[in-house]
């Protein structure tokens, strides 16, 4: 299914179930979106029931559909409590006293003002990919399962991308449904939210590499982006060792007192376009309070916040 972003597209899955359909994740909400569910609806799905409708976490390329789907089919959400509660407020409008708390965090983290002003200006909206989100949905448990045609989905939620990512596993199987938790190519965005500027979720989404290697070796993967693969555990290494690659980076380049700002160009570069550089900043916040979190970084508070790399005796 199209979307608005580099990666071009994301991958849906649309699975048997007693003589209908299950849908796992949505996509961005457009026209041609509209268009396309159209054609799966009457086409694959010969127009059949739709019995569930699945939604891995908030962001707007997994549920900005869900709302026309189960509007057109009848059919439940089904979601995770702490991502239902995040689609929802990332669906209303910034107030005033967010605004100014978006702006303070900005600043504090070193973004020059003008970037500052084209971050808090930025057209487009997380509404304009979610714009009508079910106020309605069957909550998706951790450890619980969930049954599609006669087969148990077991239900992992892993945070560090979205607070409460569900993944489904099916033992009998050994298929993975990861969403955006594992991808074969690429890691997740893993970021500090001006809401949370203390946050860890490194350490979150480290650990959840962590639980997913227990699962069997054989498991095959179905990501949302790129290739379905086999090799989770392998997987799981390589993304474990590219954050610890750029931890050492950053300790290195935080010898000397850095900005956050500092430290997102150099992870990243100075050639980020506003979307890019949203990200961005929350990324490198996020290592940087794994390595506070580790005593391996010290945050030297200030008008102006620096790190700067623990001298160890």
């Amino acid at each position: 299914m199209p979307i608005p972003f580099s990666l071009d597209h994301i991958n849906l899955w649309v699975l048997r179930d007693h003589g209908g359909w299950t849908i796992i994740d949505t996509g961005f909400y457009s026209q041609e979106s509209v268009t396309l569910w159209e054609t799966i609806l009457s086409g694959h799905c010969n127009g059949e029931k739709i019995n569930k409708i699945i939604v891995t976490h908030f962001h707007p390329d997994h549920v900005g559909m869900a709302g026309w789907l189960a509007n057109k089919t009848g059919a439940p959400m089904h979601m995770s409590q702490g991502e239902f509660d995040m689609l929802h407020l990332a669906c209303k409008p910034f107030t005033n006293e967010q605004n100014v708390t978006r702006r303070q965090f900005y600043q504090l983290f070193g973004l020059a003002e003008k970037t500052v002003n084209k971050l808090l200006d930025r057209k487009g909206s997380y509404k304009d990919g979610v714009p009508n989100a079910p106020l309605s949905f069957q909550c998706m448990n951790n450890g619980e399962s969930i049954e599609v045609n006669g087969e148990h989905w077991q239900l992992h939620h892993f945070s560090g991308h979205s607070p409460e990512h569900v993944c489904l596993f099916n033992a009998q199987r050994n298929i993975l449904i990861s969403g955006d938790q594992v991808l074969p190519s690429i890691s997740p965005n893993i970021s500090v939210s001006y809401q949370q500027p203390l946050a860890d979720p490194l350490a979150n989404y480290l650990s959840s590499l962590s639980s997913l290697s227990t699962l069997p070796t054989d498991t095959l993967v179905l990501p949302s982006h790129g290739l379905v693969f086999n090799g989770l555990h392998n997987r799981a290494k390589e993304l474990m060792a590219g954050h610890q690659k750029d931890l050492d980076k950053l300790q290195i380049f935080c010898e000397q007192p850095r900005t956050a700002h500092d430290v997102m160009e150099e992870l990243f570069g100075d050639r980020l376009n506003l979307f890019n550089i949203f990200l961005a900043v929350g990324e490198a916040l996020a290592h940087l309070n794994y390595l506070v979190g580790q005593h391996k970084m010290a945050r030297i508070d200030g008008p102006v916040v620096r790190y700067q790399t623990e001298v160890t005796a």
